[in-house]
């Protein structure tokens, strides 16, 4: 009684937590789509992408001049330009060469004869300046690292290609990993309703002497042994639709119905097929060979360091309130500026981008070994999943001839129901097992399509 009303109890509290559930219906392209909108990771790559992209206009920006304003407001406390009595007096000494009559003029007509102004400021000053900067010599190191920008904006555009591609595949493998357990849940339930069967028609043979206690305890262990199967099977299934539902961004109060679509398996080509499409379009390895080719720019960059730095410009200057200086004047021509030496600098970096060019060529020369290996792993699973299918087909047809024989046989009484259930049980493994197979073929074809830059 007390089970009873324990397992009323949990069926009522799981009916509940349904309800207030949001349910929603998803096939496959539908719960990519969520997730190609939805998921975080992708969203950082998208900004990623637009990074690299301002990146890129930035620098192509440095092609053109640079007009730059500036202003200064200021006061000054002696803005005036003074000169004391006999300041100037060297002039005598320069000029006359009398002795006497130095020291008479230097005596009696002191220049100037009194402390004076000269020129008269302002207390409040102010200058205005507009420049106009054109780079020269320093184009060839702009186009450069414009190249360099627009490569990491090639990269940025695979590492999103290669997030949404995995992404993609993680939706697929979890979309159909959900069906599978679902099934297997089934398959578990119905293997505890036959113990169970089978533990009730052990009870009466005992009770009549037909069977030994030893053999009734035996399925009473089973049936514990076969409900750990289904919780077990329960809780896988759980996690993989918690893992899914953060996967394509759904709340975690929402319950995913998957909608399967009609399984169409399709046909798979000759390896060597793959080996090259994989070669040619696969983002991992399409990354490795632009950071290659990045690490190439970046030491052509490195040695245009050595080039003198040669600008034009054009300055003109308004000011009001400082002496000497004219209200408005215009300076015009070029400017050269070389670091000569600088203590080994530039050959370090040189060295520095060498190591990085060194380090990019083995990483992809790594990638296509790894890579074709990977193809050549997920081909064989293909065919082993294809293989599977057959024999999944031919079990599933003997488990159907096995239901037919069971039902026959009850009709006319010479089998208990318990093995009804069996026969069910196995038939709905069976269909179980088909289906699993089915789908590990499409998860192994998305894998190889990964590969591939699919």
């Amino acid at each position: 009684m007390l089970k009873k009303v324990f397992a009323l109890f949990l069926l009522i509290l799981s009916n509940q937590i349904l309800c207030a559930q949001d349910t929603v219906y998803l096939n496959l392209n539908q719960a990519v789509e969520m997730a190609i909108k939805q998921n975080q990771l992708i969203k950082i790559f998208q900004h990623k992408i637009e990074n690299a992209d301002a990146k890129l206009s930035e620098m192509k920006s440095n092609f053109y001049p640079r007009i730059i304003a500036e202003g200064t407001f200021a006061y000054n406390s002696d803005p005036n330009i003074s000169a004391t009595k006999g300041e100037f007096n060297h002039l005598y000494t320069d000029f006359i060469s009398d002795e006497e009559l130095r020291k008479f003029l230097i005596e009696y007509l002191p220049l100037p004869p009194k402390d004076m102004t000269l020129i008269k400021g302002k207390e409040f000053f102010y200058k205005t300046n507009v420049s106009l900067y054109q780079p020269l010599s320093q184009l060839t190191t702009i186009n450069t690292g414009t190249k360099i920008a627009d490569i990491d904006l090639e990269i940025s555009n695979l590492e999103y290609q290669d997030v949404v591609s995995k992404i993609t595949l993680g939706v697929n493998e979890l979309f159909y990993g959900i069906l599978v357990e679902e099934k297997n849940v089934e398959v578990a339930r119905l293997n505890l309703e036959y113990v169970v069967a089978e533990y009730n028609d052990a009870n009466n043979a005992y009770d009549s002497g037909e069977l030994l206690l030893i053999a009734v305890k035996a399925l009473k262990a089973e049936i514990y042994e076969n409900e750990q199967e289904l919780l077990e099977a329960e809780n896988t299934l759980e996690s993989y639709r918690y893992s899914f539902m953060q996967l394509i961004g759904l709340e975690l109060n929402t319950l995913p119905v998957l909608l399967l679509d009609e399984i169409n398996l399709e046909a798979f080509n000759e390896i060597e097929e793959y080996y090259s499409m994989a070669v040619e379009n696969n983002y991992e390895l399409g990354i490795s060979n632009s950071t290659k080719d990045k690490a190439i720019l970046g030491i052509t960059a490195a040695k245009k360091a050595y080039i003198p730095e040669l600008t034009y410009f054009a300055q003109y200057n308004y000011n009001q309130g400082i002496p000497l200086y004219p209200d408005n004047y215009l300076i015009t021509g070029l400017n050269l500026k070389w670091t000569i030496f600088a203590a080994g600098e530039r050959s370090s970096i040189i060295k520095q981008r060498n190591a990085l060019f060194n380090q990019a060529s083995e990483d992809y020369a790594y990638k296509i070994k790894q890579l074709k290996s990977d193809v050549h792993k997920a081909y064989l699973n293909l065919v082993y999943a294809k293989k599977l299918i057959q024999t999944a087909e031919k079990a599933l047809e003997a488990r159907a001839e096995q239901v037919s024989l069971t039902k026959n046989a009850l009709n006319e009484g010479q089998v208990l129901p318990s093995l009804m259930i069996e026969a069910k049980a196995d038939f709905a493994k069976s269909e179980a097992d088909l289906l699993a197979s089915k789908l590990n073929y499409l998860i192994q074809f998305a894998k190889l399509k990964n590969l591939i830059g699919g």
